[in-house]
């Protein structure tokens, strides 16, 4: 008989809130599984890479510098993304596109859309999002990138044909 030290049952840590996740004092004894780990039920950076650029480009749902806004919203809360703008950006440009996006992830276009308040909402749960009356287009189009980014990455776990 096995006795719970010798297991390796692992668990699953989700932090929905932005931030840092800092612990003290834990005891591991099996696998465990952070941010995009497909282990975990999370995607791969090419699964990430392929729904961006699915989503960027003329007549695509992010077709301009700004809604990027809308990608930072929701890879941040769904796949653990950086919450520094700087960092998300870079992460972003840093994934393994097999081509270039037509329109580059910036800090400087997004860095002001994604201090509004709604953006400390998860968009995975958008119909208790509150937004304010000055904030209602900027949602919308926040939303309109989220929705998509997630039918795409949800496209990650259908079967090859």
């Amino acid at each position: 008989m096995m006795n719970n030290m010798e297991q390796d049952d692992g668990f699953c840590i989700k932090v929905y809130s932005p931030g840092n996740f800092i612990a003290k004092e834990i005891t591991i004894n099996g696998g465990v599984h952070l941010g995009t780990n497909t282990a975990a039920g999370g995607f791969t950076d090419e699964q990430i890479a392929k729904a961006l650029s699915a989503c960027v480009g003329k007549g695509k749902v992010i077709d301009f510098k700004q809604k990027w806004a809308g990608a930072y919203w929701y890879l941040r809360w769904a796949c653990n993304y950086p919450v520094d703008v700087q960092k998300f950006c870079e992460k972003v440009k840093s994934l393994p596109y097999e081509k270039p996006l037509e329109i580059a992830c910036e800090y400087r276009n997004i860095r002001e859309i994604v201090t509004l308040s709604f953006m400390d909402q998860d968009p995975r749960k958008m119909d208790s999002v509150k937004v304010s009356k000055n904030d209602e287009k900027l949602f919308f189009q926040c939303r309109e990138v989220a929705l998509k980014l997630a039918e795409e990455l949800g496209k990650a776990y259908l079967p090859s044909i």
